[in-house]
């Protein structure tokens, strides 16, 4: 822009060469005035400048000033002035009596930013065609500067985005529990992203309220025991997936929650805050996709986990028998890093002559090979232990059928044979490559037995560990596999060496239907992620 000067151009050039510097140190809006007001204020013949900033309308939002205030009665006079079309305009009476004859006016305009209005309030001396030159000089600083800030402010809110959304993923992803995931999702998402959330899930075509979280929980309760806006809601999550939109965006927004191509419900974000701070409907949309394909993963996994519990139960007794003088119980626990069906099993078979034969076993690798298996292990085992069988004879017999078949597949496998002596059981165990059992006596420490031996299928004679004790009433005898002992904290130390003492001394007392459970729970949650099935089975001789 070429403009006349009267002199002072040099040091002018100077000025706007420093303001067009600072454009990029310039933080927030507000100090813009202090960036530009002062340099125009003191060219010659101006006794004030004023800077206003609109809203959308017209309506003045901030006032600004540098040399004569913008006080009181002056802002509606600023008001007035602002509204004129006119770049420059005779001062008014109260104006003239300040030593102003005329005002020059410049307008801002910002895309996406409240617009602003500049004005120069200049007596008789000064250059009028030199200052609307600077004034608009300034303008185009200005404009700059708030293009600046709101790039700026854009890239910062999209880093903000972007990390909500990694951190969304992380929590959503953390769990596969389908009620813990539906629980996950709207607590992300209040406040950073809404003031609340509602969590809709299809079931029969029907939209069902599973989870909710508001800042305001009376205020929620009170939406919610509200029959007119339960109805309202429920309709619009029914609604959501035809993609007509019935609600206002500046108080909520519906986003269907869909996965793998199915819709599965839909995710309602409630707002209470400026409409400048509501995300950007993209975003609420990959917030919901991320959601829609946590809750169908953790679905899946449910699913699948169900149907392997449901192929391990037919590879178990239904139930344990009824044995005068011993209570009796198991528990078994699916190994989640895979989820295909495991090799553990266990079983009890009471002889005609009173013998109790415990069995337990853990066949190499998983999946449906595994599987079938397991199941001719530990029904060849039972039988033939049944058939009064020595446990050695019987695990020789399983030893040469694995040998036979050519199976890779290796079986580690124990048997308890527990004997009635007057009150007490004596108890032979027998060994084959498979952890030893532990002794909880009644009034000392847990005392593991010995284990020893070679798992059954590698050697063309098995050898066997080999161990005898006593178990007197109120004595219990646990046996297990390998998973119970060898879950790994996050420093890898065992749960054999951590916990396992420890957790059988809190047990000492309990039933042993909860001692079973307890202790495989208490393994379980002692790793980080459970690989392996844990079996475990507790017999104890009851007190007189």
């Amino acid at each position: 822009m070429v403009v006349s000067d009267n002199g002072d151009g040099e040091d002018w050039a100077c000025t706007l060469h420093a303001m067009w510097t600072s454009v990029a140190m310039i933080g927030v809006r507000d100090e813009l005035a202090e960036l530009v007001l002062p340099p125009l204020l003191a060219q010659p013949g101006v006794a004030g400048v004023w800077g206003l900033r609109h809203a959308d309308g017209g309506v003045v939002i901030a006032y600004r000033w540098a040399g004569l205030d913008l006080e009181g009665e002056r802002r509606g006079v600023a008001e007035r002035i602002a509204a004129d079309k006119s770049t420059e305009i005779a001062a008014d009476a109260d104006l003239r009596a300040l030593g102003v004859t005329r005002v020059l006016k410049a307008h801002l305009e910002v895309g996406g930013e409240p617009s602003g209005t500049f004005m120069l309030l200049i007596d008789d001396t000064a250059d009028a065609g030199v200052l609307a030159g600077r004034l608009a000089q300034v303008v185009d600083v200005t404009r700059e500067a708030l293009r600046r800030l709101a790039a700026g402010r854009l890239e910062q809110q999209q880093h903000i985005r972007d990390a909500l959304l990694a951190e969304a993923s992380l929590q959503m992803d953390a769990v596969l529990d389908t009620t813990q995931t539906m629980n996950r999702i709207p607590r992300m998402a209040v406040p950073a992203i809404a003031e609340g959330c509602l969590v809709y899930v299809y079931d029969g075509g029907k939209p069902v309220l599973r989870s909710s979280v508001h800042v305001d929980r009376r205020r929620l309760s009170a939406m919610l025991a509200d029959p007119a806006t339960v109805d309202r809601l429920a309709t619009i999550a029914l609604e959501a997936a035809s993609g007509v939109p019935d609600f206002d965006g500046t108080v909520m927004n519906p986003q269907v929650l869909r996965a793998r191509g199915r819709v599965i419900g839909v995710l309602i974000f409630l707002f209470d805050r400026e409409p400048e701070r509501i995300p950007p409907v993209a975003f609420l949309r990959d917030i919901a996709s991320r959601a829609a394909l946590a809750i169908d993963n953790s679905t899946l996994y449910e699913q699948r986990r169900d149907e392997i519990m449901t192929l391990q139960r037919h590879l178990l007794p239904s139930r344990l028998p009824s044995v005068e003088g011993l209570s009796i119980a198991a528990s078994y626990a699916v190994g989640d890093q895979h989820l295909e069906v495991g090799g553990d099993f266990y079983d009890v078979v009471v002889r005609d002559d009173g013998t109790v034969a415990a069995l337990i076993g853990d066949v190499c690798g998983r999946g449906v090979d595994a599987a079938a298996l397991t199941g001719m292990a530990r029904h060849t085992l039972a039988a033939l232990v049944d058939e009064r069988l020595p446990a050695s004879r019987a695990m020789s017999r399983l030893n040469a059928r694995l040998r036979l078949d050519g199976s890779w597949r290796f079986v580690t496998a124990g048997v308890a044979m527990l004997r009635p002596a007057g009150e007490n059981f004596d108890v032979q165990w027998l060994s084959a490559g498979h952890p030893a059992p532990i002794l909880l006596r009644r009034d000392a420490p847990p005392r593991r037995g010995r284990g020893g031996g070679v798992p059954l299928g590698i050697l063309p004679e098995p050898r066997f560990g080999r161990s005898r004790v006593r178990l007197a009433p109120g004595d219990t005898l646990v046996i297990f596999t390998d998973g119970l002992t060898e879950s790994r904290d996050p420093q890898g130390r065992m749960f054999e060496d951590g916990a396992l003492t420890e957790t059988l001394d809190q047990l000492r007392d309990a039933p042993v239907e909860t001692l079973v459970n307890e202790l495989s729970r208490a393994a379980a949650a002692y790793g980080d992620a459970r690989a392996d099935d844990i079996a475990v089975l507790a017999i104890r001789v009851e007190l007189p």
